[in-house]
């Protein structure tokens, strides 16, 4: 967004008087001259970007709807893939607007900060973001991430927690998104804090149709699924407890680039946040998932009845 900068002039004699007073050298166009006036900055288009899961499409949706209900123009570039792609967009500015979660993108941004509580975590990404990007209002919807395995591995290992994988993690192959395996709420942490090693990892995809797939198949015997997600009921499978906690709070959150955001933004993407719940989001997401709806008439519905457009 170019921000154009109104130059209010009146006759020719106190425009000169007005330069001489700031400076005589000063340049009346730059942003640091008292004499000048900058408009306040409006946003009249915006992208929104997501990442390559079905949830993170129906959020950008409702941001995507919310804001044109406001007048404005929206470009959607959907199903960049993991945070890392889409965080490179962010930042380059090919998107403006991305749903993200509090814990991972802490983790990301600051690796190896402390989330505690989800307010605790929500602060603490305020502080780890880089210039030019912010988080608006935290939701109270969230979707954490969890450790899963079949019924089956469960009954046969005894496995009630993460720690109960230590033994028989030497002989299971672990799988999901490449990120499981390198990220502390994932192997990794796995590893530092329960000491639980796989004899192999195999990349799929993140919490998606391949991991479940591979799941059910005994082709791997762990693997990540987010909480929000029907399929681990649908499909009988077991979340391991994590009492050392290395899985964080992840409460919904719209990231922003700072060029892109006034009061019109902040304002329609809070009231998003504000009004969703997680059992409401478990529910549009299995309508999405399982149900095979199209994310856009969905998110729509849901601002609809929340009068968000």
């Amino acid at each position: 967004m170019f921000h154009r900068h109104v130059i209010r002039t009146a006759i020719a004699t106190l425009a000169v008087a007005s330069l001489a007073a700031c400076g005589g050298g000063s340049d009346p166009l730059s942003g640091g001259d008292a004499g000048s006036t900058e408009a306040p900055k409006k946003v009249d288009s915006i992208t929104i970007g997501s990442a390559r899961f079905a949830e993170s499409e129906l959020l950008a949706e409702m941001y995507a709807q919310a804001l044109q209900a406001k007048g404005i123009t929206v470009k959607k570039e959907l199903n960049i893939g993991q945070r890392e792609a889409y965080i490179t967009a962010i930042k380059d500015g090919s998107v403006d607007v991305l749903p993200e979660y509090t814990g991972a993108a802490l983790e990301f941004f600051k690796k190896g900060a402390e989330t505690g509580d989800d307010k605790a975590t929500y602060d603490s990404l305020k502080g780890a973001l880089p210039a030019g990007l912010e988080v608006l209002d935290m939701s109270p919807a969230a979707d954490e991430d969890s450790v899963v395995v079949t019924k089956a591995t469960a009954d046969k290992y005894s496995l009630k927690t993460i720690a109960d994988l230590k033994e028989p993690a030497k002989n299971m192959v672990a799988g999901g998104g490449a990120e499981f395996k390198t990220r502390h709420s994932g192997l990794a942490g796995m590893k530092e804090v329960y000491g639980v090693e796989f004899k192999e990892f195999k990349t799929l995809d993140s919490g998606g149709p391949l991991s479940l797939q591979a799941l059910k198949a005994d082709q791997i015997q762990v693997t990540n699924f987010f909480t929000t997600q029907s399929v681990i009921k649908d499909n009988n499978l077991v979340m391991l407890e994590d009492p050392e906690s290395i899985l964080p709070p992840n409460n919904v959150v719209p990231l922003v680039r700072t060029d892109h955001k006034d009061e019109t933004v902040t304002t329609a993407l809070n009231a998003v946040s504000a009004k969703l719940t997680t059992d409401e989001l478990t529910d549009l997401v299995k309508r999405v998932e399982v149900g095979k709806e199209r994310a856009e008439a969905v998110a729509k519905e849901w601002l609809t009845k929340n009068s968000l457009v």
